[in-house]
């Protein structure tokens, strides 16, 4: 049996790059597609530092593209040779809620690299990957365009989950107010840009970060320095924001964005909450009349929008890339993304 090489989170922090067999088509809607670009996402954080509780010996990631070497008896847009983006949520495509248009509720969603808990699927830090549902999870890169491979690579996660979070609530004009300038966030920025936002507010403490957001548009607030709510409201006419968007998932984060929002705003929420509860000033919300919507992103309901506007250099989020690194480097590459010494990390599987 063959074997590759690739990332396997033996239990929380102990990542090593082993060698383990190339997987199987097992279903005729499947695709064995060879990984030529893999990212580390703030989601692996999470089972990485033990924030999710999964089997030992997974192999992590959720971000990749590749070349097509096998695909399925029943897959129909998929040929051996096509280069493909996956979205890093495999939906079944015919449940209650696939057949209404709205696959992130799908009861049969499953991401991978996140362990038996959330569908048992593989990751994509590697060098072969078995997609599922091929032909619903996965496009094909497209020819031409001001969009790099690099730029096609977050198709598949953090640019359409954080063009989501904004294209759901979002009318054009609207003053936008994203918490958090990691890559979500920024992703978030950008799309709110992209989409005519009439100003864009990106809150963090980290100035590297700001100056990022600032440079593809956005208002920065360092919340070290300013009131968050303070400089949204003097930006607004005393209004706060029509939509808010908190990137960080985390209490302090999700405070902050209720905050901001104007009475009748939407809170929109990409960021991954894992508390059963918490503290919320609920009265703040009903008072506000605020739209609450979260939840797993409508990744393949978005691909094809956001694939387009990077074609068209309306979005460009391989800016955000800090450190391009081979996958045998991926115990130092989780290091550094874990400690925050990287922004976006790229790994290639060849190196």
């Amino acid at each position: 049996m063959s074997t590759m090489k690739a990332a396997v989170l033996r239990k929380p922090f102990e990542l090593v790059l082993d060698e383990v067999p190339v997987p199987q088509i097992t279903e005729p809607t499947d695709v064995l597609l060879k990984v030529e670009m893999t990212a580390i996402c703030g989601t692996d954080l999470h089972p990485y530092e033990g924030r999710i509780e999964i089997e030992d010996d997974v192999i992590l990631g959720h971000e990749f593209l590749g070349t097509v070497v096998e695909a399925g008896s029943a897959v129909g847009q998929f040929s051996p040779g096509d280069r493909a983006v996956a979205s890093c949520v495999v939906n079944c495509g015919h449940c209650y809620w696939c057949r209404r248009n709205d696959p992130g509720r799908c009861i049969g969603s499953r991401i991978f690299g996140m362990g038996i808990a959330l569908g048992g699927l593989e990751g994509g830090q590697c060098e072969y990957v078995v997609v599922p549902n091929a032909d619903l999870s996965m496009r094909k890169l497209p020819e031409g365009g001001k969009g790099t491979d690099e730029d096609l690579l977050f198709v598949g996660d953090i640019m359409t989950t954080g063009y989501e979070a904004v294209r759901r609530v979002f009318t054009p004009g609207d003053t936008v107010a994203v918490v958090g300038a990691g890559p979500v966030g920024l992703c978030s920025a950008m799309s709110a840009v992209a989409l005519g936002a009439s100003q864009v507010v990106v809150v963090d403490k980290v100035a590297a970060r700001l100056k990022e957001a600032e440079a593809i548009g956005a208002v920065p607030v360092n919340a070290d320095e300013t009131n968050p709510s303070d400089a949204v409201l003097d930006l607004t006419d005393w209004r706060g924001a029509d939509v808010v968007i908190d990137a960080v998932g985390h209490e302090s984060a999700l405070l902050s964005a209720i905050t901001l929002a104007r009475s009748g705003g939407h809170l929109s929420i990409p960021g991954v909450y894992l508390e059963e509860s918490m503290t919320l000033p609920f009265g703040e919300l009903w008072l506000k009349g605020i739209t609450v919507s979260g939840g797993v992103a409508n990744i393949v309901n978005y691909m094809d929008e956001v694939t387009a506007l990077i074609g068209v250099g309306k979005l460009d989020p391989s800016r955000m890339i800090s450190h391009r690194m081979g996958l045998s480097e991926v115990t130092e590459a989780y290091r550094l993304f874990h400690d925050h010494e990287a922004t976006k990390i790229v790994l290639d599987p060849t190196k």
